[in-house]
């Protein structure tokens, strides 16, 4: 008697845990981050270790000419779910999984660039709007 009732007792359980895995695997997935979240970044190549910095970027250096590294922020690039879209020249493109998606561009000294960017969000349809950042590198003599 008593194994049948523990019998009935852990058919119970499972059939009850099986239906609350059903109901939970219907639960939509979280959206996360999307597009409106996207901030046009770039940085302009130092000695320094260099990271990404929203909407504008700039250094001092001696050198004739330094690299711009063009990136989006906000975003969890680590997946397929966006598509960046670099509207202005750049020499490589790149992924690193620290900075998402990149594009290169050569700076002058004295010189200010702009990049446009737009993002696409694979999930949803939805583009950005064209967002834009920009690089100015100084001398320092």
């Amino acid at each position: 008697m008593h194994r049948s009732l523990a019998g009935v007792a852990v058919a119970a359980a499972m059939s009850l845990s099986s239906a609350a895995l059903a109901e939970e695997s219907h639960t939509p997935e979280p959206q996360g981050l999307n597009v409106s979240n996207a901030m046009p970044a770039c940085y302009v190549d130092t000695w320094n270790w260099d990271y990404l910095s929203a909407y504008a970027c700039s250094a001092y250096g001696s050198d004739p000419t330094s690299i711009v590294t063009w990136g989006v922020l906000g975003l969890d690039q680590t997946t397929d779910r966006y598509i960046i879209q670099f509207l202005d020249p750049c020499y490589a493109h790149g992924y690193s999984p620290a900075e998402g998606w990149s594009c290169l561009s050569v700076i002058a000294k004295y010189q200010t660039l702009s990049q446009r960017i737009r993002v696409y969000d694979n999930w949803t349809g939805q583009w950005s709007g064209t967002l834009t950042v920009q690089a100015s590198y100084y001398g320092n003599d």
